[in-house]
């Protein structure tokens, strides 16, 4: 959907706008409202109008009997030809086997073109949508089977505290999904879905499976888009939609990982670690098993967050192959960090103190993303609903840090990263003084309030001390050595300056990123480089000489 607008676009990288004033010329810069419209700042894309800019209004909404593909992101009020209806001042809405843009202005048909090449859906991305499907089944899968397997061999409480740790974030993530369906539906943004889909939708997120229902969506678009009888304009929406379920399916994904892996993953870690060796051999690999696929999952659903989110910002350039291996070596690592630790210190301290100095890291991390606002469900930070998402949200921060604001992120990153390595370095030193099978300092009566009598499994007594404490620092250490590497040599912007100047450091201007956003680029952005194979450019290209 097109809107007007003059002014400055308050983006991260500023374009210019044409302001039209009395008796100026008639051409109007138009703006792309996002999927839901108070998210990300406004993109300017250049497109020629043939009226003035203070005859321009927003779109008319159409309503669904008219067209089967009312979808936002039509060609409004551009030099795109569109029949008119008269006398109702409604704008047609051309169907998926429509050309509307075949005599376009080159400009428009370049702008749509440079945007599929950036944009566009590619083959290979069909393995990162299985990659996705393959952890997050397996993930699932692992949990489900010890489940069955503490309850078979009369460990209940486990039991009990594995299904909680898979049923309670699933829903929590479903709740979530269906909130943006019906915000999408709302604001009108997305297409009309008959009875049928809308029973497949709702059906797979009764199974708790909405990353999948999101993912599935995602690949059809992609695929839709590539359609050799499709238009550049209803190809260009068709990736829109990509975008924007792939960017919903990757943020529903990391909620459900920090919510559901993450406490998962320290769980079973801290079983293995106090709990004698199983009697079934298989249940030893199965812990093992989910262990490996809840740190896979976890680093991988940053990874694609970070990879949507980028993707669906089309003032952010793409990362490239070496940027998503180098950001999922830095987060795999700092989680490996953390996550290890917090196991070690909960083996040795009450769980109310385990569960009081984690609630505590959650609390100071939800203040501080009240305080600074997101707005990813609703364009008032200060809503309840916003509010739910950022007590979520601190999940996440328990285990590792999400930039949530535009800008300079290395005061952050440094602050946080300060703060979760001291608390690494805590846990690892209580290991280290109260771990020994030869307890280095005696439980005093002043002590046992706090911490518990060492209770190691036999497996864990052969290993040596110093051993596990080593992992955790140096995988702090080379996750720090990762996120510099990628900041430095293959961090998409390419201009990563080492020294900034402190006003620009301690910005507080700075605008939420959290949220999942598509639209056209501009075409003077520099930022967002092509990044296709020639026979991506060879087929978009084709594309506009079959339709001219």
């Amino acid at each position: 959907m097109f809107r007007a607008e003059t002014g400055e676009a308050h983006n991260s990288e500023k374009f210019p706008a044409a302001t039209t004033g009395v008796g100026q010329s008639a051409f109007s810069c138009k703006s792309l409202v996002t999927r839901r419209s108070w998210l990300a700042p406004t993109t300017w894309a250049k497109f020629p109008s043939r009226r003035p800019a203070a005859q321009v209004r927003h779109a008319i909404p159409l309503e669904e009997k008219d067209s089967p593909a009312a979808w936002v992101g039509d060609f409004v009020d551009t030099a795109v030809p569109l029949r008119q209806v008269e006398p109702t001042p409604t704008v047609y809405r051309p169907t998926p086997e429509t050309r509307t843009h075949a005599d376009a202005p080159v400009d428009n048909q370049e702008a749509l073109l440079e945007f599929l090449k950036v944009h566009g859906f590619r083959p290979h991305q069909l393995i990162l949508f299985l990659f996705s499907l393959i952890t997050y089944v397996s993930d699932i899968c692992s949990d489900a089977y010890l489940v069955y397997a503490y309850h078979r061999q009369g460990d209940y409480y486990w039991s009990y505290m594995t299904l909680a740790l898979l049923i309670i974030p699933a829903m929590v993530m479903t709740a979530f999904s269906l909130a943006w369906y019906v915000l999408d539906r709302k604001v009108n943004v997305d297409p009309p879905r008959t009875c049928r889909v809308w029973t497949l939708r709702l059906f797979f997120h009764g199974l708790q499976l909405a990353p999948i229902v999101r993912l599935a969506d995602a690949v059809y678009y992609g695929l839709a888009s590539r359609r050799a009888e499709l238009s550049l304009a209803m190809a260009v929406q068709y990736t829109q939609l990509m975008l924007y379920e792939d960017a919903d399916s990757a943020m529903l994904r990391m909620i459900e990982c920090f919510m559901e892996a993450a406490p998962q993953l320290l769980l079973q870690l801290y079983i293995i670690i106090t709990q004698g060796t199983p009697e079934h051999k298989f249940q030893l690999v199965a812990q093992i098993v989910s262990c490996f696929t809840s740190w896979l999952s976890l680093s991988w659903s940053l990874t694609h967050y970070q990879t949507a989110l980028r993707r669906s910002r089309v003032e952010k350039a793409n990362l490239t192959w070496l940027g998503s291996v180098l950001f999922f070596l830095w987060k795999s690592l700092m989680l490996a960090s953390r996550i290890l630790a917090l196991a070690l210190f909960g083996a040795i301290v009450q769980g109310m103190w385990f569960g009081l100095g984690l609630g505590l890291h959650w609390l100071l991390s939800v203040g501080w993303l009240v305080t600074r606002g997101t707005t990813f469900c609703s364009p008032n930070p200060r809503t309840f609903t916003e509010f739910l998402f950022d007590m979520v949200l601190g999940a996440v921060y328990c285990f590792d840090v999400v930039n949530v604001r535009e800008g300079h992120s290395r005061l952050w990153y440094l602050t946080c990263y300060t703060a979760i390595g001291l608390e690494n370095l805590l846990a690892t030193f209580l290991w280290l003084v109260f771990s020994s099978t030869e307890v280095t300092v005696p439980l005093s009566p002043q002590h046992k309030w706090m911490l518990r009598p060492p209770n190691l499994s036999s497996w864990i007594r052969t290993v040596p001390q110093w051993v596990l404490p080593v992992c955790v620092t140096g995988s702090f250490i080379l996750g720090v050595w990762m996120m510099l590497t990628y900041y430095v040599f293959a961090h998409p912007s390419k201009n990563i300056k080492m020294c900034v100047p402190c006003d620009v450091l301690f910005d507080c201007n700075a605008v939420p990123t959290i949220h999942s956003v598509a639209s056209v680029p501009p075409m003077d952005m520099k930022a967002s480089e092509p990044t296709e194979t020639p026979n991506d450019a060879e087929y978009y290209e084709l594309k506009i000489a079959n339709e001219t």
